[in-house]
């Protein structure tokens, strides 16, 4: 099973609806997660996918975890 193009849409929103939440930058969560905001931003707007461990210093980093992640997706939020 892969994920389809909606699904990363439905992730890169709810992760830019936690980021903004938390009060953070692409930038500064870039830097938190050891990547650049492009890469941020490219995740946030559901062009390409990001690593477990990206994601796991994401959600850290937004005080949130990932049952709170995918909830806020099943809801359609973001």
């Amino acid at each position: 099973m892969t994920a389809s193009d909606e699904d990363y849409v439905a992730l890169g929103r709810a992760l830019a609806a936690l980021r903004r939440r938390a009060g953070l930058t692409q930038a500064q969560a870039g830097e938190v997660a050891g990547v650049g905001n492009t890469h941020i931003s490219s995740v946030e707007l559901g062009n390409r996918g990001l690593s477990y461990g990206t994601m796991l210093a994401l959600l850290r980093a937004y005080g949130v975890g990932l049952r709170e992640l995918a909830e806020m997706i099943e809801r359609g939020e973001g």
